[in-house]
């Protein structure tokens, strides 16, 4: 019998197969435009994905794209299988989604074995999942699951790295991620200094935006973020005659004592040392 949590929005369908409801699987998943995370906490499956035969054995994620095929199926007496039926519309905006639809090794190499490090965090995440799924909704929300299912699909995307070899994709999808940063830096880096304003535009973690741009440009996000803020407040030190709690004022400092310890932080002088130096050079 399949054990099925109805799902009280659209977007994600969870169903639990045992031995005896498995070939149901099978049957339903090739015929399904989404994308499916199964998870195998018991037991062993032998099937073909797309014509390749593969041997499941417990502890172990596959993760199959739209459109595949499945056959010959068979497995222990003790499997234990619960799989996500993803709508790809419900996580359009997962930053990795373009480059996992598009990567044929995932399609050819769709199971990953969880080593011990990994095991536990996901785990739980698949059942804090399960758990949200299955609530009224006054008790979890369509954003709650949303979320969760991002964490997850996070963590098992970093699974999956080792296997996709299109390099260029990846670095195509890192680009535009720098890009988009830094678009959005110049729109509204003089009022927004947190990390977590930035990834949730990009709809990224703030761990991931953050080792993405150090990674790539050799920085610390909060260096350039930093950068900006100094860069405005420079120039109105330098092109008004604002005082210092009128610019603090502007940049959405809290009071200007904090606004003068950033700007000393990041300067190294104060801010009206910074303007009494443009001042005297300009004489």
């Amino acid at each position: 019998m399949i054990v099925d949590h109805k799902p009280k929005f659209e977007g994600l369908c969870i169903e639990h197969y045992k031995a005896n409801t498995v070939s149901k699987f099978c049957k339903r998943a090739p015929k399904l435009n989404k994308l499916l995370l199964c998870f195998v906490s018991k037991g062993e499956l032998n099937l073909k994905i797309n014509t390749l035969p593969f041997h499941i054995k417990e502890n172990s994620i596959i993760m199959l794209l739209p459109d595949t095929d499945l056959t010959d199926l068979s497995c222990s007496d003790d499997l234990e299988l619960s799989v996500f039926y993803i709508s790809l519309d419900f996580i359009s905006t997962y930053s990795f989604l373009t480059v996992l639809l598009a990567s044929d090794e995932i399609k050819f190499n769709p199971a990953i074995l969880v080593k011990d490090t990994a095991k536990d965090l996901i785990w739980s995440t698949v059942k804090l999942i399960q758990d949200y799924h299955s609530k009224t909704k006054e008790e979890s929300t369509v954003e709650t699951v949303q979320y969760l299912l991002y964490a997850l699909l996070e963590q098992v995307s970093k699974l999956y790295l080792p296997v996709i070899k299109n390099n260029s994709l990846l670095q195509t999808r890192s680009q535009d991620i720098i890009d988009h940063f830094f678009e959005l830096l110049n729109k509204h880096g003089h009022l927004e200094r947190s990390v977590l304003f930035y990834s949730d535009q990009l709809h990224l973690s703030p761990q991931y935006l953050s080792s993405l741009i150090k990674k790539e440009t050799g920085k610390p996000i909060k260096q350039w973020i930093s950068y900006r803020v100094i860069k405005h407040a420079k120039e109105l030190l330098k092109t008004t005659s604002l005082s210092i709690k009128e610019i603090s004022n502007q940049l959405q400092f809290v009071d200007s004592s904090l606004f003068c310890r950033y700007f000393r932080r990041c300067t190294g002088i104060t801010a009206n040392t910074y303007r009494e130096n443009y001042r005297i050079k300009n004489k």
